[in-house]
């Protein structure tokens, strides 16, 4: 059976030039935007329970258990799902 790496006792070559340092810059900055998007995403999420569940427009960490809506609290993911569904439909 054959093994894993060349069997002829030549190495392959593996150097490397100036692309792979500019690959890597534009992976940086690549992760760089989306840490960053990742970030205002968790703020706009954070927004949108604000205003669901306080009426409050604002990005404070507010805790859910303090919601004014006491038990229909619950019918706002259904209300959220059904207009996402009219989006989706006629949008």
């Amino acid at each position: 059976m054959k093994s894993a790496h060349a069997g002829n006792g030549h190495l392959r070559d593996f150097t490397t030039d100036t692309r792979v340092l500019i690959i890597a810059a534009i992976a940086v900055v690549v992760a760089t935007a989306g840490l960053f998007a990742g970030i205002v995403l968790l703020k706009l999420i954070r927004l949108a329970t604000n205003i669901a569940y306080f009426g409050q427009f604002s990005l404070a960490d507010l805790k859910l258990e303090d919601t004014p809506l006491g038990l229909a609290a619950v019918l706002v993911p259904v209300i959220g799902a059904l207009i996402i569904g009219l989006m989706a439909r006629f949008g």
